[in-house]
């Protein structure tokens, strides 16, 4: 296999070198979606300490709720009364799963006590101005049907009077024939440019800031469909893409590290992200909510379908794909039994192996997204900066929870279930189009729109560099696999 340009040089550190930062305590942060975990998280558990790490081997258990007193950050456990999407996906009343689906659209976990938005009432007063347009569409919100508020963002269960994201609000996209599909990323959603303009008009009605200047910054470079995954205070601004969620409760390792080995783990650690229980239930501004009421989300959020594949080509065309997928050994890392996808190692040395090819890479290696391996392997301007309180905190809230998680060392390979309509590609989505996937780096777009943002790959942070598996095949051979690909 080639070197990929802009690869690092050799900077493989040893683990005892990768340093780890974690969320703010007692800080409620809107620059983070559901499951999208921030980066600071994902990075302690890549650094692969035995001592800071529940093994992957141990089962998962239920939260701790025996060992210690848990407070709930909102009312008592009731069956939310709220109206469901209309969406392809909707669950119905009689579906064991349907309180937990309506947790996913309207629960906010307590977290808007924080004071991340404005109050409910300034936010709705926007959605008269011509900028924000009505339920914030003019930034890529989807119109809720049953509510003043868009998709996904809504008044607290806790304080009404104010407002913040729930699980739906990236997580909630919309199909090409328009149908709204529950787990689909909203890649027209521009979440960064939001809180720009948002803080604009908040700081022109005489408040405070609610981000500060490097903050809005870094926002408004992320453009539709991404949020951020570096820390606050690091100066580059690194996208991540906003992940599919279809058939979690299949798989055995989760976010793009791979670093999560059930839902109910990613799940527990997205709300603790957000703001709830952190840095502990002790001096929690936001208490992390009861179990009851996690379980029920968990067990809706396991298990959305991917939407069904749209009629695209014959028949024998899917088929002589699928022969390719084989004959490319695509199968070797995206094999068909998602429980077995695994992680596929990072390529320090810039040279992409398919698994099996040579016995120092057993597992592969891959050589995308550059800037997310600077978070964790550190730089010199910050990237990888320890912060032992944060670290300290979210690993009391791993073991106090039994949550399950692993090491990693590069990126979980993807699910390619409904890969044909979560398009760009990559981690950072810098590759517009599943046939752009299948070309060689050289020759992918420098640029692309989307949704009305340029995304510049030549920008640090959008490289577009990596996964160039099954980019030699011929152009029929290349348009055969697409076929596949986009029948799954």
């Amino acid at each position: 296999m080639r070197p990929i340009r802009n690869a690092p040089h050799d900077a493989s550190p040893s683990r005892s070198q990768m340093v780890c930062r974690t969320p703010e305590p007692r800080r409620v942060t809107a620059r983070t979606c559901f499951a999208a975990m921030t980066l600071s998280s994902l990075v302690l558990l890549a650094c692969g300490d035995d001592d800071v790490t529940v093994d992957a081997h141990v089962p998962a258990l239920d939260a701790g709720v025996d060992a210690a007193p848990m407070r709930d950050a909102g009312p008592p456990l009731e069956p939310l009364d709220r109206p469901a999407l209309p969406a392809g996906n909707t669950l119905g009343p009689e579906d064991p799963r349907h309180q937990g689906m309506l947790r996913f659209l309207w629960d906010n976990w307590g977290v808007e006590i924080g004071s991340e938005w404005p109050p409910a009432e300034f936010m709705l007063a926007l959605m008269a101005d011509d900028e924000f347009g009505d339920q914030f569409e003019n930034f890529g919100f989807l119109r809720d049907p049953n509510d003043e508020f868009p998709i996904g963002f809504k008044r607290g269960l806790s304080d009404p009077p104010r407002v913040y994201q729930t699980c739906a609000l990236c997580h909630v996209g919309e199909l090409p024939d328009g149908e709204l599909w529950l787990g689909l990323p909203n890649d027209r959603l521009d979440l960064g440019a939001f809180r720009v303009a948002v803080n604009e008009r908040w700081v022109a009605a005489g408040n405070d800031p609610l981000v500060s200047s490097l903050e809005a910054e870094k926002a408004a470079a992320l453009g539709p469909g991404r949020f951020n995954a570096e820390s606050g205070d690091y100066p580059q601004v690194v996208p991540a893409d906003f992940p599919p969620y279809f058939h979690l409760d299949e798989r055995t390792h989760l976010n793009y590290l791979g670093t999560g080995r059930d839902v109910r783990t990613e799940a527990y650690m997205a709300i603790f992200s957000f703001g709830a229980g952190n840095p502990n239930d002790e001096d929690a501004l936001v208490p992390f909510p009861r179990r009851e009421r996690t379980a029920q989300l968990v067990e809706f959020f396991s298990a959305m379908d991917a939407p069904p594949a749209p009629d695209v080509a014959a028949a024998e065309r899917v088929a002589r794909g699928r022969a390719v997928f084989e004959a490319a050994r695509c199968v070797s890392c995206h094999v068909d039994d998602p429980g077995e996808l695994g992680v596929i190692p990072y390529a320090s040395d810039g040279i992409e192996r398919i698994p099996g090819d040579d016995e120092a890479f057993p597992e592969g290696s891959i050589a995308t997204s550059r800037y997310h391996r600077i978070l964790i392997d550190g730089d010199e301007m910050g990237g990888g900066a320890p912060s032992d309180e944060g670290r300290a905190a979210l690993v009391t809230f791993i073991f106090r929870n039994m949550l399950r998680v692993s090491p990693s060392d590069g990126y979980r390979v993807a699910d390619l279930r409904g890969v044909w309509a979560t398009a760009p590609y990559l981690h950072n989505g810098s590759v517009p189009t599943l046939d752009a996937l299948l070309t060689p780096t050289e020759a992918r777009p420098t640029a692309f729109d989307r949704h009305g943002f340029t995304v510049d790959t030549t920008r640090a942070g959008n490289g577009n560099e990596g996964h160039e598996f099954g980019t030699d095949l011929s152009d029929d051979d290349r348009a055969a696999l697409i076929a596949y690909l986009r029948s799954l």
